[in-house]
């Protein structure tokens, strides 16, 4: 779970449809994470940035959570739902709608940092406006506008409910979430192909800023004569701690699995698309049928 070891209160919902054999482990309700029994294991990961090397972009860290509640008292009126399977589905439907819609907007900004790091390796490498490497970028700009516009049309085509609420599009908000988890891998390779192997071999930052090795690792790093060799090792430190870092390998397994497995879009998008509509539609093309399908 991330960031729980840093929350003030910890929200437990279903992940699944629940059925009646279900029904002890259909149960909603939010808990203080510091209540007694409630044991939460952190894996963090973070960019390793040395002092003095100045790059306060890239001061980020991530958290995940192993939950477990050992004998864990909860409050009656802090319980939303308990056994009532039927409404655990509905909980379980809802807390996936509004992330993978969520995940229509962050995930689209970051394609945007590794196309700019691609881009800008390619720049540095003097092969920017070669067609190979204009055809990587593009599918990387298609990626990222596609899940962001499936994000839009969500929000634009969403409904309000009874209580006030407002729910985002399934359909728009599940297709922009699956494309993202579809491609990121894809994203990465493209990145992994613009930049070449250096990201992995690359010189720590604290060597790089050993006086006696800077000038080394800088000859050898030179590439366009009016490209300070500085700014290739800083693009290429950005671009390993994307492919090659711990941070890097937790974020990529998240770019997949973040608020569900394509799969289980393929699952909300089976239940919920019009597939009926599309096959009048076909009947009434070759005179199968002689009604219009209407909206």
């Amino acid at each position: 779970i991330t960031m729980a070891s840093v929350a003030d209160e910890i929200i437990v919902v279903p992940t699944r449809a629940m059925t009646e054999e279900d029904r002890d482990y259909s149960v909603a309700f939010a808990i203080p994470a510091d209540t007694d029994g409630v044991k939460i294991i952190a894996r963090t990961s973070k960019i390793r940035i040395p002092k003095g090397f100045g790059s306060s972009g890239m001061e980020i860290g991530d958290d995940e959570n192993m939950i477990i509640f050992d004998d864990v008292f909860v409050p009656w009126d802090r319980v939303f739902i308990c056994g009532e399977h039927r409404y655990a589905t509905l909980a379980a439907f809802l807390f996936s709608l509004f992330h993978r819609h969520s995940y229509t907007g962050c995930k689209p900004a970051t394609t945007d940092v590794i196309m700019g790091f691609g881009a800008l390796i390619a720049d540095y490498n003097g092969v920017y406006e070669k067609p190979n490497i204009r055809e990587k970028l593009v599918e990387l700009a298609a990626t990222a506008e596609l899940v962001y516009a499936a994000g839009v049309a969500s929000a634009v085509f969403g409904r309000k409910t009874p209580a006030g609420t407002f729910l985002p599009n399934e359909v728009y908000a599940n297709v922009g979430r699956r494309h993202a988890g579809l491609n990121f891998y894809k994203e990465l390779e493209i990145l992994a192909e613009l930049s070449g192997g250096l990201p992995a071999c690359l010189p720590f930052a604290e060597d790089y800023l050993n006086p006696e090795l800077r000038p080394l690792i800088e000859k050898y790093l030179k590439r366009r004569s009016d490209v300070p060799a500085e700014h290739v090792y800083r693009c290429l430190f950005g671009i390993s701690n994307i492919l090659c870092s711990s941070i890097g390998g937790v974020q990529a397994v998240a770019g997949v699995h973040g608020g569900g497995s394509p799969v289980m879009e393929d699952i909300v998008i089976w239940r919920t698309y019009n597939f009926e509509k599309k096959k009048e539609i076909a009947k009434y093309l070759v005179g199968i049928s002689d009604q219009i399908p209407e909206d």
